[in-house]
């Protein structure tokens, strides 16, 4: 799995930043509806549940591209991921799930082993990959 070029990894942080951003601003503003709510209101649960839920995208997030499929997710994990089975065979596949693709990565040390096993990496949650626009395209 090759590293991000430069210009690449200036495509990521420009599209993480401005995601980001974006993605403070709607905290803000529930932040705002928050405070002008009573403390023991139901729709202030809903609505701090909902403040929780909303996380800034870390790393570098790209489309990747398989056969054919593609899926957005942070590209600094699925290269940890490889680093760290560096000596396994390898056999990656994107797969659909509940109409949503999920990245499998399916490991050994050599056929016939008992030393298996199998990695499922999940794309980046829909409110956060609408907020990413013009991201690079990584084959694998």
């Amino acid at each position: 799995m090759r590293p991000l070029t430069s210009e690449e990894k200036a495509r990521c942080t420009n599209a993480r930043k401005r995601a980001n951003k974006a993605l403070r601003e709607q905290r803000r503003a529930i932040g705002v509806k928050l405070r002008d709510l009573p403390e023991s209101s139901r729709i202030g649960e809903v609505l701090l549940f909902e403040f929780e839920s909303i996380r800034d995208i870390k790393g570098y997030p790209v489309t990747v591209s398989l056969n054919g499929n593609e899926m957005v997710l942070n590209y600094e994990l699925l290269r940890c991921f490889d680093r760290s089975l560096k000596n396994r065979i390898k056999s990656i596949k994107i797969v659909w799930r509940d109409n949503c693709p999920v990245l499998l990565i399916d490991h050994h040390t050599r056929y016939w082993s008992k030393d298996v096993g199998s990695i499922e990496l999940y794309e980046l949650p829909a409110y956060q990959r609408e907020l990413l626009t013009d991201l690079p395209i990584v084959e694998i």
